[in-house]
């Protein structure tokens, strides 16, 4: 009974303190509710500075770096290999490789075909762009004055090659008339789509708007140290194969010792099997050799290439705005 009354007199005070809450609310009801409101008010324009300030993505994923997306009708994909952004000056470089699955040398590309469109949110009312060449498979998409808060920069690639399996030649009239319903629903154009969020991107605070001239250069350079580094790779590669020929000749020497002791179908075997191990080491000898060679014969290229560009005398496409 004691428990119950203690109970009850809880309920009685807490009554009593939101009596007095509400009177005291009545009151004061004017400067209450100017309070509440500027509350209100308060909270609406922070979410707004936060929406302004903070970095925000666009609704769709970032574009992953070195992804081959496929664009146009003739079984081209673009890569995005690096994207910078300089927050200081607005300047974003976008820099792509080209591929041609349907030829076997993937460094000979008509860059002159490859266009692309682009779309900036909240990029600014000053932002321009452009498609820069620098080499025959390479090109970077370069920006300027973008807005710092920028919140994601949507690029398509177009290639502009003509494919003539798309084309058609009716020979009558009502030919023609399925020819065009065939099109309308045969024609299958890959999107090309490329999604840089702002969040995703490198920062630099030393970029500039580089000239074509600088970018083919910086290109020309980049692609000396990859094939100098394939080089190193393969030189390393020749080295664990020639140790690997030495085990195995080591291993023929055992079994060779064993088989003079003992007439063993095994050990027989055994000694085949490390000289075709043998035989195939040494081809993968050859093949680490010609790859060296190989990486050479570019090097050279890309030194010529490069000469060319500081010369003033590159073959590449100028520039053009998006």
């Amino acid at each position: 009974m004691t428990a119950i009354i203690t109970i009850a007199d809880k309920f009685r005070n807490i009554f009593q303190r939101f009596s007095r809450f509400g009177t005291w609310f009545l009151e004061h009801q004017r400067r209450n509710l100017i309070a509440i409101f500027s509350l209100f008010i308060l909270i609406a324009f922070s979410t707004t500075v936060m929406v302004n300030i903070t970095p925000r993505p666009s609704n769709l994923p970032s574009t992953e770096l070195n992804t081959p997306v496929s664009f146009g009708t003739l079984n081209k994909t673009a890569s995005l290999t690096k994207s910078v952004f300089n927050k200081n000056n607005g300047v974003l470089e976008l820099h792509y490789t080209i591929s041609d699955g349907a030829v076997s040398d993937q460094d000979l590309v008509d860059i002159s075909k490859i266009k692309f469109t682009a779309m900036t949110d909240h990029g600014g009312s000053q932002v321009t762009g452009r498609v820069v060449p620098t080499s025959n498979n390479t090109l970077v998409v370069q920006f300027k004055n973008l807005s710092h808060n920028f919140n994601a920069v949507t690029l398509t690639a177009h290639d502009k090659s003509i494919n003539t399996a798309t084309v058609e030649a009716p020979s009558s009239v009502s030919a023609e008339s399925s020819s065009t319903k065939k099109t309308a629903t045969d024609t299958n154009t890959a999107s090309g789509k490329f999604i840089i969020n702002r969040d995703k991107v490198s920062k630099s605070n030393t970029l500039t708007f580089a000239s074509q001239k600088e970018l083919e250069v910086s290109e020309s350079e980049a692609k000396i140290a990859a094939e100098q580094k394939l080089i190193s790779k393969n030189t390393n590669a020749i080295a664990e194969y020639q140790k690997a020929i030495g085990q195995q000749q080591s291993s023929i020497k055992k079994y060779q010792k064993i088989l003079a002791q003992s007439d063993d179908s095994d050990t027989q075997t055994s000694i085949d099997n490390a000289r075709d191990a043998i035989t195939q080491i040494r081809t993968q000898i050859s093949d680490a050799q010609k790859n060296i060679q190989r990486a050479k014969t570019n090097i050279t290229q890309y030194q010529k290439t490069k000469k060319h560009a500081e010369d003033g005398k590159s073959l590449l496409p100028k520039p053009t705005d998006l």
